[in-house]
């Protein structure tokens, strides 16, 4: 009942995005137009990985990372997310891939300063981008950005006003190039809404379609972290996202083993936890990787077999 609240809002900020166009000198977000709302299942929520190969970057072994986990889950994923640096070209074939089996890729793209971004100093690039998501001509998933709260990246962030611009800045890009197919994702660390560092970066209700959150059970790898469950690192973002008029999403989340068989019931906790807790969130997408840690799905038979049963779930089924 709430998502179709939800999807019956975005509706109602088509029609009156399409009338304040006018008074704000025809300028008219995408979110206004719908973009969102294509993606966005009646009930349920859309089921996505990172698949990093385990042998190379080439395209076809990050082609076939995929479709390996889509044969182990037994069921094809519904967002296939991908990492582009600042200067690399984008969209590439890969996507072309997805959208036509039936996946919906999601662009994950950073890599240089807000306040250059801003001042126009890249505009060229946007703009071919922006022309290049264009013509792929089916809903795209675009996260800029992400984690700009974190300290790791404060260097190009410069500020949340700096930030704030920058954004605001490309999606006027985007929309003055008729890039109207893509959805704009703005995905803050999930520590960050419990502690009230993530509002300050958001750009506006105009200029988001998804509202985001990654987040990492870090034990026991990472040293002095406690095991903690999904709810609890998604409980604040959740809280937070569930106030405005926005799909949520989880773009990467991921856990480690510990004791036999912990990591495979933290996996069906958590999609027990989407279910009954966290209605609102409309897509989550887990991160099977090796980097720093071992968060692959296939780290033993019973992680697997864990997440094979949330992906079978009708629930994490809405496109079929």
């Amino acid at each position: 009942m709430r998502r179709q609240k939800l999807l019956a809002a975005v509706a109602v900020l088509c029609c009156v995005g399409a009338l304040s166009a006018v008074a704000l000198g025809g300028r008219q977000s995408l979110a206004d137009r719908g973009s969102a709302a294509s993606l966005v299942p009646r009930d349920g929520a859309l089921l996505g990985a990172w698949v990093k190969p385990a042998d190379g970057h080439s395209v076809e072994l990050r082609k076939r990372a995929v479709t390996r986990l889509e044969s182990q889950i037994g069921r094809r994923l519904d967002i296939n997310h991908h990492f582009y640096q600042w200067d690399k070209q984008f969209p590439t074939e890969e996507e072309v891939w997805d959208l036509d089996h039936g996946r919906i890729p999601m662009v994950s793209w950073n890599g240089t300063r807000t306040d250059l971004i801003a001042g126009g100093s890249f505009d060229g690039l946007i703009r071919d981008r922006a022309a290049a998501m264009r013509r792929l001509g089916r809903p795209v998933l675009l996260r800029w950005f992400w984690e700009m709260d974190g300290p790791r990246d404060r260097p190009q962030t410069i500020s949340a006003a700096s930030f704030v611009a920058a954004w605001r800045h490309i999606h006027h890009l985007f929309a003055a190039a008729g890039a109207s197919n893509v959805a704009w994702v703005w995905c803050p660390n999930a520590v960050a809404f419990s502690s009230g560092a993530a509002a300050p970066y958001y750009p506006g209700d105009g200029y988001v379609d998804w509202i985001c959150a990654d987040g990492y059970n870090w034990a026991p790898g990472r040293r002095g972290d406690r095991w903690r469950t999904f709810e609890e690192i998604f409980d604040g973002f959740y809280r937070w996202g569930d106030r405005r008029n926005k799909p949520l999403m989880i773009a990467e989340f991921g856990v480690q083993e510990r004791g036999s068989g912990e990591k495979a019931n933290w996996l069906r906790a958590a999609g027990a936890s989407l279910k009954r807790r966290f209605p609102r969130i409309a897509a989550v997408v887990y991160f099977s990787s090796d980097k720093r840690y071992d968060w692959w799905l296939d780290s033993s038979p019973d992680a697997l077999a864990a997440f094979r049963a949330v992906a079978a779930d009708p629930y994490f089924n809405q496109r079929r």
